[in-house]
């Protein structure tokens, strides 16, 4: 040391000190930078990475209830084409009823031994045939109606009915 002394002056070594103290910060700065540089570029990497992972996952759960989207609107269209099904069977069933009613109705009253209609039975039996146009019935049964509406009215309680049925 004394003789570190005897060969620089006092400022010189005060300078050298300076230097290599800057020379450590510059350093230690230097690597603070790399190493955050290189800590933001593999973060930026990894957090891509994830977010790439995050949009499979999130679309793989958009295909998957996808499917089972599909496959619920294709069980509820099932059961509505069961039901069309269902319900055009009770109308056909609902025509046929209406039919073999109205036609009862058309036998009794045109029968020669009645040969008229009251006014219920008359309404009763034109609402019913409204429900069978409706349903799309056929004009077979507006002859009959016809034939039930030309027929002269009477008040049911003024003569006997000897309704066979």
């Amino acid at each position: 040391m004394v003789e570190l002394l005897a060969t620089y002056s006092l400022a010189e070594i005060l300078t050298i000190l300076i230097a290599a103290a800057l020379s450590i910060k510059g350093l230690i700065s230097f690597y603070d930078w790399a190493f955050n540089r290189i800590k933001a570029y593999f973060h930026k990497e990894i957090t891509e990475d994830l977010e790439q992972k995050d949009l499979e996952e999130k679309l793989n759960d958009e295909i998957t209830e996808r499917k089972l989207l599909s496959s619920q609107l294709k069980q509820t269209l099932e059961v509505i084409e069961n039901l069309n099904q269902k319900i055009d069977l009770l109308i056909d069933s609902d025509k046929d009823s209406i039919k073999a009613y109205i036609t009862k109705e058309h036998h009794y009253f045109t029968n020669p031994k009645v040969g008229w209609i009251d006014d219920y039975s008359l309404d009763c039996i034109e609402r019913r045939y409204g429900h069978y146009r409706e349903e799309g019935g056929n004009s077979f049964i507006g002859d009959l109606m016809h034939d039930l509406r030309r027929l002269p009215k009477k008040d049911p309680a003024s003569t006997v009915d000897n309704r066979d049925r």
